[in-house]
């Protein structure tokens, strides 16, 4: 079992014997344990297909799918703060996430928990994809946990005039995604970043260039929020400041 399982058990198991955590936390762990656990008894074999530039990209089977799960890793000259920051400028997933082309915020339920929409742009003939997700924020000391999962039904039963834009798109769904970015302090400005998770994008797509795809995205992806969690927007980040901006966005559209 991933050691950061381990320790979220262990945290859970913690304060039930007398720690005092809170109501929320707890669910959130039990959220983002769920998740990890769901994609790990599925894909317990990882296996190491790229190692380059810092990057390591893992698949593995899952079963009942002919598409394989991906886990990324590398550590980024930047602050836990910094990298929460690039994971919550949706609209600027296009210039870190591989093949993103578009992305907006859907809802601001509470700083930890949002609705996203992204869509990617991907390679003639087969057309684009879209996607929306529930993301749920666990951060506590030296560890943040963003974990994610499809909500694609969230714009059929909401009047948030945000579904519009993205209607209008009338993009392929994506039907199931679920997945986790597991930050962990190292030192000040270091940060390990591990990112699982497992897709099926629905539609036709040759079941070898989805499998090429799981290795693209993650080593691409982290490769580009390297670079990107250092620009002058995200290096100075701190919690605070980024709970105060996503306050001002909850602000502006509520």
């Amino acid at each position: 079992m991933e050691d950061g399982v381990k320790q979220g058990i262990n945290d859970i198991n913690n304060s039930q014997s007398g720690k005092k955590v809170s109501w929320y936390n707890q669910r959130m762990k039990i959220i983002y344990l769920t998740i990890m656990l769901s994609i790990m008894v599925l894909a317990s074999e990882w296996t190491l297909v790229k190692a380059k530039n810092g990057v390591s990209v893992y698949t593995a089977e899952v079963e009942g799918s002919d598409f394989l799960a991906y886990r990324g890793e590398t550590v980024v000259n930047a602050s836990i703060a910094s990298v929460v920051a690039v994971l919550y400028d949706t609209p600027n997933c296009t210039s870190w996430l591989h093949e993103c082309s578009f992305g907006l915020t859907l809802e601001e339920l509470s700083f930890e928990e949002n609705y996203i929409y992204e869509s990617y742009d991907l390679s003639f003939p087969v057309s684009d994809r879209g996607l929306i997700l529930r993301s749920s924020l666990v951060w506590e000391d030296k560890k943040a946990v963003l974990s994610v999962h499809d909500a694609n039904d969230y714009c059929d039963k909401s009047t948030n005039p945000r579904c519009v834009k993205v209607k209008r798109l009338g993009l392929t769904a994506i039907p199931r995604s679920k997945g986790a970015y597991t930050l962990t302090r190292l030192d000040a400005n270091k940060t390990s970043i591990v990112w699982q998770a497992h897709t099926n994008p629905g539609g036709s797509i040759p079941t070898w260039m989805v499998n090429m795809l799981v290795v693209d995205m993650p080593y691409y992806s982290l490769l580009n929020l390297r670079t990107v969690a250092k620009e002058d927007q995200y290096k100075e980040m701190t919690k605070e400041k980024l709970q105060k901006s996503w306050q001002e966005q909850y602000d502006k559209h509520h």
